[in-house]
């Protein structure tokens, strides 16, 4: 598999938003599951950072780690074209 070291931070993003707003509790558990079984590691930090948080608080965090772990950008860029 290509660019697979962008799980972790493609996983936070789709977490973070999950946890803002309407949350979906099987999205919820799938993350947590592939958190503790991909990585060994739970979401008890992420999930306090969620914390009476809205999407739109949230998002220029989420950005930031997609930017920079990621080429979620330069793929955006290309997508619109």
């Amino acid at each position: 598999m290509k660019h697979t070291n962008e799980i972790p931070a493609i996983l936070t993003a789709i977490f973070t938003i999950n946890r803002t707003g309407n949350e979906d509790r099987d999205i919820t558990l799938i993350l947590d599951y592939a958190f503790r079984r991909l990585f060994g590691a739970n979401t008890n930090l992420l999930m306090l950072a969620c914390l009476e948080r809205s999407k739109e608080e949230i998002m220029p965090e989420v950005n930031r780690i997609l930017d920079e772990q990621t080429q979620y950008k330069k793929y955006l860029e290309e997508y619109k074209k």
